[in-house]
């Protein structure tokens, strides 16, 4: 019996292992890459080290300034059970055209990705 219970102990540190070491790297998209003013961009991305339910803090001075974070335009996403993130915003109908640089933040950290959005007039 005791022999069981070491087995099976060793097969679950095993297991959390193989999970940790299978977490995605942080990753960051914004589709489509290029869009007009006045429309829809979805935010994906995976925040390995974020815990589920957690909000990614995702940074670009192409939003709506709605809601900030220190100073800059943000939207935010919560993290979902498999380590991802999504959230769909409509850029400003009045937003100059340009490329606009995009990142995210999660847990008082940066998530150290960005992507680039490039608002046509």
């Amino acid at each position: 019996m005791k022999r069981i219970a070491v087995l099976l102990a060793a097969a679950g540190a095993s297991l959390a292992l193989a999970g940790a070491t299978m977490a995605s790297p942080p990753a960051l998209s914004v589709t489509p890459s290029s869009v007009h003013a006045g429309h829809k961009v979805v935010i994906r991305g995976s925040a390995d080290g974020c815990p589920v339910g957690d909000t990614v803090t995702v940074i670009s001075r192409a939003f709506s300034a709605a809601h900030e974070f220190a100073g800059v335009p943000a939207v935010f996403a919560t993290v979902r059970a498999n380590g991802t993130f999504r959230k769909t915003t409509t850029i400003p109908a009045t937003k100059h055209h340009g490329t606009y640089t995009v990142t995210a933040r999660c847990g008082g950290g940066n998530l150290g990705v960005l992507a680039h959005l490039t608002v046509t007039a």
